[in-house]
């Protein structure tokens, strides 16, 4: 019993290890690294082709610009001698410069190409040849000709270089010299041995091409199948996916495979589900969050439109509240009376008492001015002792009985919390629709006319812009 559960237990392992091998092999990732490799053997067979091509072109170009080099230093050198005529001086230049390396001759000719000196290498043997090559094709002169070798005779390169000399022009009409000119006196002709490159350049690049080329013929069908393997499900995949984000919650992948699509393809139904399941809740959640921002925004608007020390609106505030009831108000013919409070004395009880006690004075005046407003009106500090009160669907006379309410209510609040400080309250009110205003800000100075009026008057007294000349004490 003991071996035959054993035999079991091998079997199954080996089937095991052959199951793991076998998804490796059907794997994604399997796909991709052979497709990779094959495009890399194929890139790399093309690049390889490229670079030897241009290396050999640049050491062609660098070995006849080389030897053009050589042949223009040899004509410098001739030129003086060719101007001197000197035959036996040209012949000693000629075979000074054939004994050492790299050059294998040296001809010196005239204008109309006859041989004044010649000079050849001991070890070649390349004039014969090159008579016979010169008869058939003339050389241009400053080219490098290449030399393919036969009959044991080397791979060189030929060169016919001109030499010339500098003459003076004739003098101009007021004396000057002019530039020297060149003058074609003869012809240096010249070889030296090509490197081995000449020789094994076109072999290797025909064997790189063609490994290239056969390795891009038999990647492009491979590369399209195994594309498409991957492409295919991939595509499907995507549609699902696109669904899915327009909306369509139920809709899941039809995608059954080993390989890590295969993987994909379920972790997405997974995500589907686990979406869908919460897709309330958070609906759900966002609802209420909506309704918090709703709230805090609230709160810091007004947060933002209060006065710190008093409570009441700011400034900005009151303007704004200003421009849309004046709008109503001239729409609709209805009343809006504006009533602008100064403390007097302020500046000095706080010269007197300190500001801490000048504070608590006009958050007494806030207090005492809140009381007494309806929801509708609108209480703002104007700036250091001054109020502004705004009251819709309120005309003169009433404005008026509402101001010396909050006078007389004042007056009795700082007597009692302050019985040593002398302070009093005065006002202005300005109404429509009894007076011709046409714009807010007129409204405002209106009222603050009215207030200087009282100011004037006495103080601790309010006035309207309808009898601001006769103001009656409180």
């Amino acid at each position: 019993m003991v071996n035959g559960r054993s035999d079991s237990l091998t079997v199954s392992e080996s089937s095991g290890i052959w199951q793991r091998l076998l998804d490796a092999a059907l794997s994604l990732q399997c796909k991709a690294t052979g497709l990779v490799v094959i495009l890399t053997l194929a890139v790399t067979a093309a690049v390889s082709g490229y670079l030897l091509r241009s290396s050999g072109e640049l050491v062609r170009d660098q070995h006849d610009t080389y030897m053009v080099q050589v042949a223009s230093v040899l004509a410098k050198a001739a030129a003086t001698t060719f101007a001197s005529r000197d035959r036996r001086a040209l012949q000693e230049l000629a075979t000074e410069s054939a004994t050492g390396a790299p050059l294998l001759y040296v001809i010196f000719s005239d204008v109309d190409g006859r041989q004044l000196a010649v000079a050849e290498h001991r070890n070649a043997s390349l004039l014969r040849r090159l008579h016979r090559d010169s008869s058939e094709r003339a050389p241009v002169p400053g080219l490098p000709v290449f030399r393919a070798g036969h009959d044991n005779m080397p791979v060189f390169l030929d060169i016919t270089y001109p030499v010339s000399i500098r003459a003076p022009e004739a003098r101009t009409r007021i004396g000057s010299p002019s530039d020297p000119k060149s003058k074609l006196v003869g012809y240096v002709r010249t070889g030296m041995i090509a490197n081995s490159w000449h020789r094994t350049m076109s072999s290797k690049l025909d064997i790189v091409v063609g490994v290239g080329i056969l390795a891009t013929i038999a990647a492009i069908p491979l590369g399209f199948l195994l594309i498409r393997r991957i492409v295919s499900p991939l595509e499907g995949l995507a549609g699902v996916m696109l669904r899915f984000s327009r909306g369509e919650l139920d809709v899941r992948s039809s995608v059954r495979r080993r390989d890590e699509i295969g993987r994909l393809a379920l972790a997405f139904n997974r995500m589907a589900d686990q979406h869908q399941h919460t897709h309330d809740r958070i609906v759900q959640l966002n609802a209420e969050l909506e309704k918090r921002v709703a709230q805090r925004t609230q709160q810091l608007r007004e947060l933002a439109s209060r006065e710190p020390l008093t409570g009441l609106y700011n400034r900005r505030y009151f303007n704004e509240m200003l421009e849309r009831r004046f709008s109503e108000t001239t729409r609709y013919e209805t009343d809006l009376s504006c009533i602008m409070i100064d403390l007097d004395g302020f500046k000095a009880v706080n010269d007197a008492f300190g500001h801490h006690i000048g504070d608590e004075l006009l958050v007494l005046t806030a207090r005492t001015i809140t009381d007494q407003l309806r929801s509708a009106d609108v209480a703002a500090r104007f700036g250091g002792d001054e109020f502004i009160l705004l009251l819709p669907q309120t005309d003169a006379d009433r404005a008026r009985v509402l101001g010396e309410r909050i006078v007389d209510q004042f007056t009795r609040s700082a007597a009692e919390r302050f019985p040593k400080v002398d302070i009093s309250m005065s006002m202005g009110i300005a109404s429509l629709p009894s007076l011709d205003i046409r714009d807010a800000e007129s409204l405002i100075r209106t009222a603050d006319h009215a207030l200087y009026d009282a100011k004037a008057a006495g103080k601790n007294r309010v006035v309207t812009a309808l009898s601001a000349s006769k103001p009656a004490p409180i």
